[in-house]
């Protein structure tokens, strides 16, 4: 029995800790989605920053519900059935599975590997991804998590954003990747007012030495970009003419992008 010393949790109590649960729940989810193999429950409490009796609990019950599985040797988890079925679902309403065939067209097109990004906070996220058919070509799988400030397709979600200082700013220090990289910000502020005047975005080995992209923005509403559209190859293959020939071809795929998505919808 309740008593004074002992009252009933309100239901605003009730409220707030179900939507902590839930918050905690999907915060589980994104650990094991960015993780490159299992993960063990101290490391998701670590990440987390919770205790790991509480991130047990919530592993299990999302082992219950098939979100999660366990690695019966190594008790370590993964990603489950369930959140397979839901991304594939995300994928064909959010409108994925239509972009699809456009990157495939472009990859036809050109020869060379072409991926669909969306930002990911200081990075970027490649979520759709063709490789070329050539023998030499630069590959990045379905899942990478790339900067923004040294790759075309970070600087073409960058260079759409708004308020091009405030977003040079927020990135704080540049690492220099390759002798190509940007590492100056007003540099890097003058690059990205080139690209919102040309329309699109060129990457000349800033990242990895010999790479060369060019990427478009996929703009949502009021001009800013949800994701970014690059065709993506090496140096040798993309000399000056040709990237001016790739610029207005990116562009024209992306606006595709965003004409092949679901009304009312943005990536």
């Amino acid at each position: 029995m309740r008593t004074a010393e002992h009252p009933a949790p309100s239901a605003q109590n009730r409220q707030v800790a179900g939507t902590q649960t839930i918050t905690r729940a999907l915060s589980v989810l994104r650990v094991l989605r960015d993780a490159e193999g299992d993960v063990g429950v101290t490391e998701m409490a670590h990440a987390l920053d919770l205790h790991s009796s509480t991130t047990h609990r919530i592993v299990r019950a999302l082992v219950v519900a098939g979100y999660v599985v366990q690695n019966k040797e190594t008790e370590r988890y993964r990603l489950g059935l369930e959140a397979f079925l839901l991304g594939r679902a995300a994928g064909q309403t959010l409108g994925f599975d239509a972009a699809m065939p456009l990157l495939d067209g472009l990859a036809e097109e050109t020869g060379e590997s072409v991926n669909l990004v969306v930002r990911d906070g200081d990075h970027a996220l490649v979520i759709l991804r063709v490789e070329s058919k050539q023998p030499l070509r630069f590959s990045q799988p379905t899942g990478t998590r790339i900067p923004l400030y040294c790759t075309s397709t970070g600087k073409a979600l960058l260079a759409f954003a708004g308020d091009l200082n405030a977003e040079v700013a927020r990135l704080g220090e540049l690492e220099r990747l390759t002798p190509a990289t940007i590492t100056s910000p007003r540099d890097l502020l003058r690059d990205l007012e080139e690209i919102r005047s040309r329309g699109f975005s060129i990457n000349r080995g800033e990242r990895v030495p010999g790479v060369c992209g060019v990427a478009a923005p996929v703009l949502g509403s009021g001009g800013v970009a949800t994701a970014a559209l690059a065709v993506q190859g090496p140096e040798i293959r993309m000399p000056d003419d040709r990237i001016a020939e790739l610029g207005p071809l990116v562009m024209e795929v992306a606006r595709a992008v965003v004409a092949s998505l679901p009304a009312g919808y943005e990536i």
